[in-house]
């Protein structure tokens, strides 16, 4: 069952020129998530993770 952050949360999606990885930013809360990595089907998962893993307010 998907939680509340998840049905709101929208992640921004950038490739890094100076890491040569991909980067999702997206704000749950008072900070920034900020999730690096290579392969963009395993940042999808990261992100999903994470959205996941945030409290229902």
């Amino acid at each position: 069952m998907p939680t509340a952050a998840a049905n709101d949360s929208q992640w921004l999606v950038m490739w890094c020129w100076y890491r040569r990885e991909y980067a999702a930013i997206a704000r749950f809360g008072p900070e920034s998530t900020i999730i690096y990595d290579r392969d963009p089907r395993r940042l999808v998962f990261r992100c999903r993770a994470a959205e996941l893993a945030m409290p229902i307010p």
